[in-house]
């Protein structure tokens, strides 16, 4: 049960990071400088370790 609410945690940081994802592709077409460039590139690696975080804890899920 712990751990259902551990993934549930990760899905819904992974959704946000989803959507701030989206928004800031969005302003990038307007604003091209360096440091929002900087910013998408860290919310997209963050992004990818939330989603191997989940990968990982749904494989621990299914060991039981």
């Amino acid at each position: 049960m712990v751990k259902d609410k551990k993934l549930k945690k990760l899905k819904d940081h992974h959704d946000y990071l989803n959507r701030k994802v989206a928004e800031l592709t969005e302003d990038r077409k307007k604003d091209r400088s360096d440091e929002s460039k900087q910013l998408l590139m860290r919310l997209k690696k963050t992004k990818l370790a939330m989603k191997d975080a989940i990968a990982r804890a749904k494989r621990t899920l299914t060991k039981k």
